[in-house]
C-alpha cells in the first residue's frame, strides 16, 4: 500500500457539488481502495477538523491572504479570469506547501489538482523528488491559449498565466486529462509527452436496468416527448430563459418539460402548463426525473460551471442531448449518435421543433451502470499507476 499526498485548492470535493468536485473525489476514492489517500485542500476560513471520506482523509489548509483580500475587496467568487483572485491562490499555494512539506515528503507519490495550480513546480522548488501527478481537471489553460494567440492584449493578460502553467507541466512526471480531445489539444499546444486520460466520472448511475426500467415507467404517458433541463447553478440564467422563451411558443400538448435548480421565481415568466420549475431536487428524485426524460437539454453557449453534470448526467440515463459545441469540451460522448449540436439559440429552438415532430418512443435504453461506471474509472486509474514506471515513447 503506497501513501499519495495530494494537493488542491478546491475547498470541499467530497460534497461533488460541481463537475470538478466529482471528477476529484471519484478519482480520489479509487485510489484509496488499495492505498491511502491524504488530501490538503484550501479553506477560506480557519479551522482544524479534518474530514473524512471514502477512506480519504482531507486536511484543510487555511488561506489568509485571499481571506484578507476578500474582505477589502469584492470579487465573483465564480469569476474565474478574476486576476487579483489569481495571484491570491498562488501566495497562499506556496505558504501552504511550505508548512506541509514534511507531509510531502513522506508520500511515496504526490498528486496535484486545478487548473491555476503551480503546487508541483513549488513542491520541486522545495526538494520533493517524488513523482508527481497532475490534473488540470478541463481545458481552461487550452481556452485560454487560443485567445492569447487571437489577440496581444489578451497575450498580455493571460500570458504569465500561461507561463506558469507550462511550468507546472514540465514539473509533473504525468499529466492527466478527461478527453481524447484535452488530451491531443495539450499535447499539441504545450509539446509534452507524459499524459494520460481519465475520463470525467458521471455522478449518477443506476444499479442495474431493472431499477431504471421501474423508474421510467413512472411516466404514464409516452405520447409527447419529455425534455429535462438540469440548471443547478446561476450561471445557467440565460439557458433558463431562453428555454422557457421557446417553450412558451410550442402547444402544452406537445411536450412536457422539466427544469430543474434555484429558478422558481421564474415561473412567473412561463405561460404555458407543460413547463414544469421543480426547484432543487434530492439525488434521488433526479435519477427518476432522468429516467422518465427523453432529451437533455445544455445550450449553454459560453464558459459556465455545471455543464459537465448535465451533460454526464444526460449521458448516464441515456437521453438523447440537444447541446451546444460548449457542452461537449472535455467530454467522452458514450453514443455520439444521440447528440445534436446546435450553435446558437436559433439552432436550439429548431433542434426542439424537431425533436417535438420526430418523436418515437424509444424501445429500449443502456443507462449506465454504477458497476460499469466504477469499473471503467479503476481500469483508467489502474493503467495511470502503471504508467509512471513505464518511459514517454511507451504511453
Amino acid at each position: 500500500m503506497a501513501t499519495i499526498v495530494v494537493y488542491t485548492y478546491y475547498s470541499s470535493p467530497w460534497e461533488m457539488k460541481t463537475g470538478d468536485d466529482v471528477r476529484i473525489h471519484s478519482i480520489l476514492k479509487t485510489l484509496a481502495l488499495h492505498h491511502k489517500v491524504v488530501v490538503v485542500n484550501s479553506s477560506t476560513h480557519p479551522t482544524t477538523t479534518y474530514t473524512v471520506k471514502n477512506k480519504i482523509i482531507y486536511i484543510p489548509a487555511y488561506r489568509p491572504f485571499y481571506h484578507l483580500l476578500a474582505k477589502i475587496i469584492t470579487w465573483k467568487n465564480h469569476h474565474d479570469l478574476n486576476t487579483l483572485a489569481k495571484v491570491t491562490h498562488y501566495i497562499d499555494e506556496a505558504a501552504v506547501l511550505v508548512k506541509y512539506k514534511p507531509l510531502f515528503n513522506r508520500a511515496d507519490l504526490v498528486m496535484t489538482i486545478g487548473s491555476m495550480t503551480v503546487a508541483s513546480a513549488i513542491l520541486r522548488m522545495l526538494g520533493i523528488k517524488k513523482p508527481i501527478i497532475y490534473d488540470p481537471l478541463a481545458n481552461y489553460a487550452q481556452t485560454l491559449y487560443l485567445r492569447s494567440r487571437k489577440n496581444i492584449f489578451e497575450l498580455i493578460k493571460y500570458g504569465l498565466y500561461l507561463a506558469l502553467h507550462k511550468l507546472q507541466l514540465r514539473s509533473s512526471t504525468i499529466i492527466t486529462y478527461p478527453s481524447r480531445a484535452d488530451n491531443a489539444a495539450a499535447r499539441h499546444m504545450f509539446k509534452i509527452t507524459k499524459t494520460h486520460i481519465i475520463t470525467n466520472p458521471s455522478p449518477f448511475c443506476y444499479p442495474n436496468t431493472e431499477e431504471y426500467s421501474q423508474l421510467r415507467r413512472k411516466r404514464n404517458d409516452f405520447t409527447r416527448p419529455h425534455f429535462i433541463l438540469l440548471a443547478g447553478s446561476h450561471s445557467n440564467k440565460e439557458a433558463v430563459l431562453k428555454t422557457i422563451e421557446i417553450f412558451n411558443n410550442i402547444p402544452p400538448s406537445k411536450f412536457t418539460l422539466f427544469i430543474t435548480g434555484p429558478w422558481q421565481h421564474f415561473k412567473r415568466n412561463t405561460k404555458n402548463e407543460a413547463i414544469k420549475i421543480v426547484g432543487i431536487v434530492p439525488y434521488e428524485k433526479l435519477k427518476e426525473l432522468l429516467a422518465m426524460a427523453d432529451y437533455g437539454l445544455s445550450p449553454i453557449f459560453n464558459h459556465a460551471a455545471g455543464t459537465f453534470i448535465k451533460m454526464l448526467a444526460y449521458q448516464a440515463a441515456d437521453l438523447h442531448i440537444i447541446a451546444s459545441p460548449h457542452s461537449l469540451l472535455g467530454l467522452d460522448i458514450r453514443n455520439p449518435r444521440k447528440i445534436c449540436v446546435v450553435r446558437n439559440y436559433e439552432e436550439y429552438a429548431k433542434a426542439i421543433e424537431e425533436a417535438i415532430q420526430n418523436y418515437k418512443p424509444d424501445q429500449e435504453r443502456r443507462p449506465l451502470t454504477c458497476e460499469e461506471r466504477d469499473k471503467t474509472l479503476e481500469a483508467q486509474v489502474d493503467k495511470l499507476l502503471s504508467n509512471l514506471t513505464r518511459p514517454p515513447s511507451s504511453r
